[in-house]
């Protein structure tokens, strides 16, 4: 798994950035800096079945 970074339960995220819906880029450690953050991995997003 080259390049990934594995973490567990109750381990602080690694910082990254996302696009918005709204065209502009997120990143983490500065959404935090003024809102708690929910991360939820949905793997079947616009997949079939």
């Amino acid at each position: 798994m080259s390049g990934e970074t594995l973490i567990t339960v109750g381990e602080t995220a690694p910082d990254f950035e996302l696009p918005g819906s709204d065209g502009k880029t997120y990143r983490l450690q500065s959404v935090l800096q003024h809102q708690h953050v929910a991360l939820i991995f949905y793997p079947g997003n616009n997949t079939p079945g």
